[in-house]
């Protein structure tokens, strides 16, 4: 048996040998620390200042400024009305005697202006007969239009009593519905400028500011002296003059209206026409 002097030494050295092997392992840990903080080191960019140091070792969000954000919602509201944006590119155009060169004038603007016109001229036809024909609600639809020209009140000009005319009037403007609408009314008649002025005034009352075109003071060159149609240069004026109110009186979305030649008249490809005593 070992002396308890010998068994002391041992126990010594076994403490020593442990105490060793502690700080050998110590070191090993320690030493990979530093390798990988170098590791790291030898991966981070060069010092760029505080801002950029701290951009460059940390993520952070985008925030933007309310003002900017508030721009960027409204960019986004304008670029989504721009694409839902449609342009009239059909009118359907129905009238009195006066509308089928009215309907050509118009179409040489389509022609330019990207929009097409269909016709329908319904000689001698008044206010009254386009509301108690049931064929004008069927023509609507067939043509399906993205805006609708009237032309009417030529044959109804002298009435002393146009509120006579209520029902009628409401029956079509029932037809049209949500359609854009624009009545261009009836010139004056050759001698007798004043008498038309009942009618009017009543159903530029009654249509609405920019649904109601009024061509009682227009001076208009006829095909004779009594004759109540204008020459097609009195036509083309007449249009022209318009063309040239819609933009700042009427919601017509039309893409645009530069006038075409001067005095070009085109027919549309659908162009009806009906005689005074024909049915429409």
């Amino acid at each position: 048996m070992l002396r308890f002097k010998d068994r002391y030494a041992a126990a010594f050295l076994a403490m020593g040998m442990l105490t060793a092997y502690m700080a050998a392992d110590s070191e090993s840990l320690y030493a990979q620390r530093v390798n990988i903080s170098q590791a790291a080191t030898a991966n981070t960019p060069p010092h760029t200042g505080p801002a950029q140091e701290e951009v460059a070792s940390h993520t952070l969000p985008a925030v933007s400024s309310p003002a900017k954000a508030h721009r960027q919602d409204a960019d986004t509201n304008h670029s989504k009305e721009n694409a839902k944006q449609e342009y009239i590119k059909k009118v359907l155009f129905i009238g009195d005697s006066m509308t089928g060169w009215m309907s050509e004038r118009l179409n040489a603007f389509g022609q330019k202006n990207g929009f097409t016109v269909a016709t329908v001229v319904w000689d001698g036809s008044t206010i009254k007969k386009w509301a108690d024909s049931s064929r004008f609600e069927s023509i609507v639809k067939e043509q399906a239009p993205d805006a609708i020209f009237i032309s009417l009140g030529l044959n109804e000009l002298f009435l002393p009593n146009p509120q006579t005319l209520a029902g009628s009037l409401a029956e079509i403007e029932r037809v049209v519905g949500d359609i854009p609408m624009l009545w261009i009314g009836p010139p004056s008649w050759p001698g007798q400028e004043g008498r038309g002025a009942a009618l009017n005034n009543w159903l530029a009352s009654h249509l609405g500011a920019g649904r109601y075109f009024n061509s009682s003071a227009l001076r208009l060159p006829r095909q004779s002296k009594n004759n109540p149609h204008p020459t097609k240069a009195g036509i083309c004026t007449w249009i022209d003059d318009v063309c040239a109110w819609i933009p700042g009186h009427t919601k017509l979305d039309f893409r645009s209206l530069t006038p075409p030649a001067h005095n070009a008249m085109t027919r549309g490809k659908v162009f009806i026409y009906r005689k005074m005593k024909e049915a429409l």
